[in-house]
């Protein structure tokens, strides 16, 4: 009966928990959360176009912002954090982004002083040029002060009697090689022999490749 009646309260303690954390993040609304995440994607926190909703990936951004710039693990976006991180500086960064679709079709940006920016670009020119818009993907890293990230695609295409397969694989690294060598491993963990893959494009936000 005891172990009982403590599962009842635990269980009650979880649920006022997550309704506080509501009535918290309540307190902003969705053009705010929009304007949190952009905040978060340009500190390198967030790696999703912003959408103005909160969901798991928003809230662990938001852990890790906490963590880097020393605040109360909270992970709930109250108007008081919300003020905070709009305080903010994230620093001077260059932008490229790398979008692509399972057709094959790409496209990539690069030099843009806003991460939203550059990701949204590559992914409405991939959307434009791809029979399969629904299906573009894309990665995007930056150049600041703590030296250069680079964004790598791959595309692998298996080809069968009747039909074919492709599948766009991007990654991030922190060299040009990290970044090839994780696209390719993530094709071979999806079972594509490199003999059905290449390099599509490799860059940092300064347009090297």
């Amino acid at each position: 009966m005891e172990s009982r009646r403590a599962g009842v309260a635990a269980f009650c303690l979880a649920l006022l928990a997550m309704s506080e954390r509501s009535v918290a993040q309540s307190q902003v609304n969705q053009a705010e959360i929009y304007q949190a995440q952009a905040k978060l994607f340009e500190g390198n926190f967030l790696s999703r176009i912003p959408d103005g909703k909160i969901d798991q990936r928003t809230l662990d951004a938001l852990g890790a912002w906490q963590r880097q710039t020393k605040r109360p693990q909270t992970n709930a976006l109250t108007k008081k954090e919300f003020n905070q991180l709009m305080r903010f500086d994230p620093g001077k960064h260059a932008w490229e982004a790398i979008s692509g679709s399972i057709d094959g079709s790409w496209t990539a940006v690069w030099g843009h002083r806003s991460g939203v920016e550059a990701a949204q670009k590559a992914l409405a020119g991939c959307q434009k040029k791809s029979s399969r818009p629904d299906d573009c993907s894309y990665v995007s890293n930056s150049v600041d002060r703590s030296g250069p990230g680079w964004s790598a695609a791959v595309f692998c295409e298996r080809r069968g009697l009747f039909r074919k397969k492709g599948q766009m694989f991007l990654h991030n690294g922190m060299t040009r090689k990290s970044a090839v060598d994780q696209a390719f491993a993530a094709a071979a963990a999806a079972k594509f022999p490199s003999s059905q893959c290449s390099l599509v494009k490799a860059l940092d936000g300064n347009g090297a490749q």
